[in-house]
């Protein structure tokens, strides 16, 4: 193991400390513990919009505005529309 330190609020710490008692465990393993928890959901979560492309491919959806590459920030955003290039 890698020895870290790192800062915590008081009371955060004070409910730590609680839980870890609670437990019978030392606030190292408790704090080990949410980091990996944590840790596990972030990777869990798609972030480079993979799935939600595919799941765009499944509907077979057909048409749309002919602008959509060059304004798609104004339909996925709202944002202004940009004149044709």
């Amino acid at each position: 193991m890698i020895r870290t330190q790192i800062y915590l609020p008081q009371d955060l710490h004070r409910q730590l400390t609680t839980l870890a008692r609670g437990r019978n465990t030392s606030l190292a393993g408790v704090i080990r513990n949410f980091v990996q928890h944590g840790l596990q959901q972030e990777l869990d979560v798609d972030h480079t919009g993979k799935k939600a492309l595919l799941s765009l491919l499944e509907i077979k959806a057909k048409g749309g505005p002919k602008d959509l590459s060059t304004n798609l920030d104004h339909y996925l955003y709202g944002g202004p529309k940009r004149k044709g290039t």
